[in-house]
């Protein structure tokens, strides 16, 4: 019963903060954008409060969360970095007067042939191993890159057929390009060259070959303005140093791995949990900026359908419908999790040893449990779940700064632990309550930026004084509880 008075107790909190700023913003807290995103945070912070909490019922601490986020982050998107190689040479001279540039190494060309070079397109008059000749006089600059244009024969109208790329609806255009060419599929890129003006850059949908031509269906936003007059058409294949499920799982894998050294280093060297996160806070958050160079990484505009998982909606993704209201993917995540996590904590034996083990270790060891290996779990379960924060967070906000992602995470996961009922000495927790208390720290933080009466300068300030007052009540009420019993 102590432990559904504690849930309902921060449950009449959440619904007292709610109730305080649709009063006072009933113009902006209950729009849908502003829930959605609300609930969307609320699940990522929520997923990290849950694991934390295991390692807080059992006497432990994990500071290193946040790094460990930040490590998962930064180590996906250099994963998963594309590049795109074009069928291209090395200019190493020029001359204006012959029309005649020398390249690096011998190109397959032939008379007839397109190049594009410093942001021109010419034709090939004459090709004799490096050296080749242009119709076109050439214009300035003697050395750069030297791009095979194809030649564009036409390119369609937009047509009304759309293509549902992540939350976006895409529509196709058509690019006929002149001769066969190596094999492109989906997701390489194309790159029409106009006669005057900037070249722009499109993602290939379908290509298919015909008699001596292709055929390029490429993607562009809805009345997209596209060059009909093209002087040439520059395609790219894609590539990417890992698979995307397999850089997902390596990310996943690794903060799993990281929550079972921290786990070896507290049992089998006997050091203190406190003091092995801290140096893993430190460590973490070094090599994510070692590694990077300390330079933003992100996904730009690439990956919209794994984007989905962390910034899509349920029902939109079921149905492809929009609708005015929907539960964030995220929110399913933790909802899985949550589930998961109290399945196993109040349903299995091992969930009843780490609940002894945080209360009484030595009576547990003594008990027959296996305090080390329980103590092993908590924290790898821990880790799995920053890592899997850790691609939710990276996929949603799309721009990780190592030196800053992440950064006082840890605190706020800490805080919806204690304040979901996990005692700091071990031994109490709820998954219920935690997930409740993740809410009412994000309803706090919203309500901070919506309510104009409160200064955004006390942000911190008074999340931590509404954390403080919870958990003093809470223990005024346990101390009173035990004067009545006793």
């Amino acid at each position: 019963m102590n432990k559904y008075r504690k849930v309902l107790g921060i449950f009449g909190l959440l619904c007292v903060i709610c109730l305080y700023i649709s009063i006072r913003r009933s113009d902006a807290f209950p729009t849908s954008e502003n829930l959605q995103n609300l609930i969307r945070w609320t699940a990522l912070s929520g997923i990290i409060g849950i694991g934390v909490s295991f390692v807080i019922m059992t006497g432990g601490i994990d500071l290193s969360i946040g790094s460990k986020i930040a490590l998962v982050g930064v180590l996906l998107a250099m994963w998963l970095q594309p590049t795109y190689t074009s069928e291209e040479h090395q200019v190493v001279s020029a001359d204006r007067e012959a029309r005649s540039l020398t390249l690096d190494a011998e190109a397959s060309l032939a008379a007839g042939d397109r190049v594009a070079f410093l942001g021109s397109v010419y034709t090939v008059e004459q090709a004799d191993g490096a050296t080749l000749r242009t119709k076109e006089p050439l214009g300035p600059g003697s050395q750069g890159k030297l791009l095979l244009a194809r030649a564009v024969e036409e390119v369609s109208e937009e047509q009304e057929t759309g293509v549902r790329v992540g939350q976006r609806t895409l529509h196709l255009r058509t690019a006929v390009l002149t001769g066969e060419g190596k094999g492109y599929r989906r997701g390489d890129r194309l790159t029409l060259l106009p006669p005057v003006g900037n070249s722009q850059d499109y993602v290939i949908h379908r290509v298919t070959a015909e008699s001596g031509r292709q055929r390029v269906d490429f993607l562009v936003r809805p009345r997209e303005r596209v060059p009909r007059q093209v002087a040439g058409a520059v395609l790219a294949s894609r590539s990417q140093p890992m698979g995307t499920v397999t850089a997902v799982l390596l990310v996943l894998l690794l903060a799993t791995g990281l929550g079972l050294v921290h786990g070896l280093l507290i049992t089998r060297m006997r050091l203190q949990p406190f003091i092995v996160t801290l140096c893993g806070l430190l460590i973490y958050r070094g090599l994510a900026r070692f590694i990077t160079g300390d330079q933003q990484q992100g996904f730009g505009t690439e990956y919209p359908n794994l984007k989905q998982i962390a910034n899509g909606s349920l029902f939109e993704t079921l149905t492809g419908s929009q609708f005015s209201y929907d539960l964030p993917l995220p929110f399913v995540c933790m909802l899985i999790i949550a589930v998961i996590a109290a399945t196993f904590l109040n349903q299995t034996i091992y969930g009843r040893y780490i609940l002894a083990l945080g209360r009484n270790e030595e009576a547990a060891r003594y008990s027959g449990i296996n305090t080390d290996r329980m103590t092993v779990v908590a924290y790898m379960i821990c880790g799995l779940c920053s890592g899997i924060a850790g691609v939710l967070f990276a996929l949603h906000i799309n721009s990780i700064q190592p030196s800053q992602f992440g950064n006082f995470y840890e605190l706020y996961a800490i805080a919806a632990a204690v304040l979901g009922g996990c005692s700091l000495r071990g031994g109490e927790g709820t998954i219920v309550g935690v997930v409740i208390a993740a809410a009412v720290i994000q309803v706090l933080r919203n309500t901070i930026n919506l309510d104009p009466a409160i200064p955004l300068s006390m942000e911190f300030g008074i999340i931590g004084f509404v954390i403080l007052a919870g958990v003093t009540v809470d223990e005024l009420f346990k101390r009173l509880r035990s004067r009545r019993t006793s």
